[in-house]
């Protein structure tokens, strides 16, 4: 299955994502539905049954307290002369923390662990026909305070990819304490 570690973001915050994604909606830029919209803590790609279980077993192993999640400002990847993600940034020290134990763990069952650049994707760009629109957008939020969230769980998904888009399902879900 193909799949990642996932934190979802409250209901509250992802309305004020919705407010703001007509603005950058259009051809060649898909939006991320307001139910898919989440923050990768790692991606693992292609995994078996055995190493899903493995998976499962360094998830339960991460003790760390809940926390509030601050999101800020907007941005795109790789970069703004090569849009491919627009995303809202995120801050909290505690993210980093977790990724950091939760990455440790992976690496003892095998798994490649990236680089980490917290963001939650709000846009999938595959061309763009009206970049000043879109630049706009990014320099309109650029410092937006989209506000802040409580973290309680962290989440194994499956990804299945349709032509529709993505299909996402909870496969394992551990609460922070």
């Amino acid at each position: 299955m193909r799949a990642f570690i996932a934190i979802e973001i409250s209901e509250e915050l992802k309305g004020r994502v919705e407010k703001i994604k007509e603005e950058i909606e259009g051809e060649g830029i898909k939006v991320v539905e307001k139910e898919k919209l989440h923050l990768t803590l790692h991606f693992l790609g292609e995994i078996d049954e055995r190493k899903k279980e493995e998976v499962i077993e360094a998830m339960n192993k991460i003790r760390i307290k809940k926390f509030e999640l601050n999101c800020k400002g907007v941005g795109a990847f790789p970069s703004l002369n090569y849009m491919r993600v627009v995303w809202i940034g995120v801050e909290a020290d505690e993210l980093r923390e977790l990724h950091t134990r939760l990455g440790g763990e992976l690496k003892k069952i095998g798994l490649k662990v990236e680089e980490y650049s917290p963001h939650i994707t709000i846009a999938r760009v595959k061309f763009i026909k009206e970049k000043e629109k879109l630049m706009n957008f990014l320099k309109n939020y650029r410092d937006e305070e989209f506000g802040r969230c409580l973290i309680r769980g962290v989440i194994l998904k499956k990804s299945t990819l349709t032509p529709q888009g993505p299909v996402y399902e909870n496969v394992h879900e551990v609460m922070l304490s």
